[in-house]
């Protein structure tokens, strides 16, 4: 059974953030609203400090700890049209502390000012702009949820096809990894899924992807060839409509030797692994998290 807080969660999520958008124009303005701010009080835990960073093209949030040995490179989620570096604070800082890791939480171009694939393409940027900072690959985890997961796997790809370094390792929560709405579990888990409803993906495809090639792998990297990538770790919630985009991408890994930790949660969120340090099942699949990069 999910925990009180979870619970409530799930609650406030369905009535705040859950949405039937009669247009993109819609579904961009109630996204916007309801998620341009933290949902909880941030609290950085002792050791880790945050920097905004503005240097040409890139621009984001640094999280950083003295002496670091690796750097996390985090996508912030949103649906491809909205979200905040600053919404990740809680979980990106906690990750910092516990692998002695600098974090970046770079600003990408969002739909539908900037559609498909400008957030491609500043995703590429900002690994640039690592490697130029002197981190090799093997030091580089990348990470993000749901949008913010997808453009995760599409860089994995990208870097692959361009022969550049690839990252150590990669941390996927929730990925909205097809933009299409052919996995089963679109219809399947409208009714339970607590922050997404059909209709919201449904719009939202086409406010991102607007020359409606859908099925291009960095867009929906469902669609994609794994072969060569580092291995991964994903998350997901059996009741959420991207249950099969996790699955999807789990299998295709796996059948080119990719390995792959999936992690699925009943009963919980989309991307529950966000509400730490209050939620008690995020504080425990932190610890995972951790554990997995840290092997790599």
């Amino acid at each position: 059974m999910p925990s009180l807080i979870a619970r409530a969660l799930k609650t406030g999520s369905r009535l705040i953030v859950r949405h039937q958008p009669s247009s993109s124009k819609s579904l961009v303005r109630h996204l916007r609203l309801t998620m341009g701010n933290p949902p909880l009080v941030t609290l950085l835990p002792r050791g880790v400090k945050r920097t905004t960073f503005h240097e040409g093209n890139i621009k984001g949030d640094w999280l950083r700890v003295e002496q670091p040995g690796q750097v996390i490179l985090y996508f912030h989620g949103g649906g491809y049209v909205c979200g905040s570096p600053k919404t990740y604070h809680n979980l990106c800082s906690r990750l910092a502390k516990a692998l002695q890791a600098d974090v970046f939480l770079p600003v990408y171009r969002l739909a539908p000012e900037h559609p498909f694939p400008a957030g491609v393409n500043d995703a590429l940027e900002a690994y640039e702009f690592l490697l130029r900072q002197g981190w090799r690959g093997d030091q580089i985890s990348v990470a993000g949820d749901s949008a913010g997961a997808g453009l995760t796997l599409a860089l994995l790809l990208a870097l692959r096809d361009r022969e550049r370094p690839m990252p150590k390792c990669a941390v996927v929560y929730s990925p909205y990894a097809d933009v299409t709405l052919t996995s089963p579990s679109r219809l399947h888990n409208d009714s339970t899924d607590d922050m997404l409803s059909y209709r919201m993906l449904e719009v939202g495809m086409g406010t991102y992807v607007q020359n409606g090639d859908y099925k291009n792998p960095y867009a929906s990297p469902v669609y994609g060839d794994y072969t060569g990538l580092p291995p991964l770790f994903i998350t997901v919630c059996e009741q959420e409509l991207l249950r099969d985009d996790a699955y999807r991408v789990a299998a295709a890994a796996r059948a080119v030797g990719v390995e792959v930790s999936l992690l699925a949660r009943d009963d919980l969120l989309h991307v529950w692994p966000i509400f730490v340090p209050f939620l008690p099942e995020a504080r425990e699949d932190l610890e995972k998290v951790v554990r997995f990069i840290g092997a790599h």
